[in-house]
């Protein structure tokens, strides 16, 4: 019973009190549309950095509104304990590895699924996930509920990750990455169910601009019910649909200019 008591007294101590913004900047004007309202809802201390270099165990797993992954509690063996982003397959109990370096010896003999270590120390073809972009800044990329990329291959300090949709990333192989991709694989098949729900998210009514009037978007006015214009354009005027954003273009430049100089 006092274990209970002492657990749960270091889980409230990982929690804070959330104040939304509402899309609303400083001085209190909309800068993100369809936000505001939701309910009460409290934030989670989560290890993005997993630099711990201890074994830990799963002692509870919580699904929270701030991630589609799943939430683990993890008490380590150096008596730490933290909230991480599991990756899928790790159950309550299971005892996963967070940490910059391990062993080699540990390494043959310690199963590293669900763990969390460098880059260079998983296996090519693996799928990993919360990765870091660069060393000591956090997981960035593949957090979302089912993704993953996949390591392609190793070039001297460097590993090539490939994603789903297709895009390469060079990343350091001293950035830790956890092995397997996120948890909760079944999100994308989740309803909604009903608009209150969605409320209770945060998220406010988005009104279609084919039913506002001229004045309020470019898509307004008409005589009756009709098809937006032929290229879509938002509040603003500018282009929404279809236009290539910044970093695509560029990357189809850099592709240009291989074929070029091969």
């Amino acid at each position: 019973m006092r274990l209970q008591y002492f657990f749960k007294r270091v889980q409230l101590q990982l929690r804070i009190g959330y104040i939304p913004s509402a899309g609303r900047n400083y001085l209190g004007t909309i800068c993100v549309h369809h936000r505001g309202g939701g309910s009460k809802k409290k934030s989670y201390f989560v290890d993005f950095f997993r630099r711990i270099n201890s074994f830990g165990y799963v002692l509870k797993i919580l699904k929270t509104p701030f991630y589609t992954a799943f939430l683990g509690f993890i008490v380590y063996q150096n008596g730490l304990s933290n909230y991480v982003l599991l990756p899928d397959g790790v159950t309550l109990g299971s005892c996963i590895y967070m940490g910059s370096f391990i062993s080699p010896e540990k390494l043959k003999t310690f199963n590293i699924s669900g763990s969390s270590l460098p880059l260079s120390y998983i296996n090519l073809f693996s799928l990993v996930s919360n990765v870091e972009l660069s060393s000591f800044k956090g997981g960035i990329l593949s957090r979302a509920a089912g993704t993953s990329l996949i390591l392609t291959s190793k070039l001297n300090d460097k590993v090539l990750l490939k994603s789903k949709s297709g895009w390469h990333f060079l990343i350091s192989g001293s950035s830790i990455s956890s092995s397997g991709s996120s948890s909760n694989i079944l999100y994308c098949f989740s309803r909604i169910g009903k608009a209150g729900k969605v409320r209770a998210l945060g998220k406010r009514p988005t009104v279609r601009g084919v039913a506002m009037n001229p004045c309020d978007h470019p898509h307004g006015g008409g005589e009756g019910r009709k098809s937006p214009l032929v290229s879509a354009k938002s509040p603003w005027g500018w282009l929404t649909k279809g236009s290539p954003s910044k970093l695509k273009l560029v990357h189809k430049i850099r592709k240009q200019a291989k074929k070029i100089i091969r």
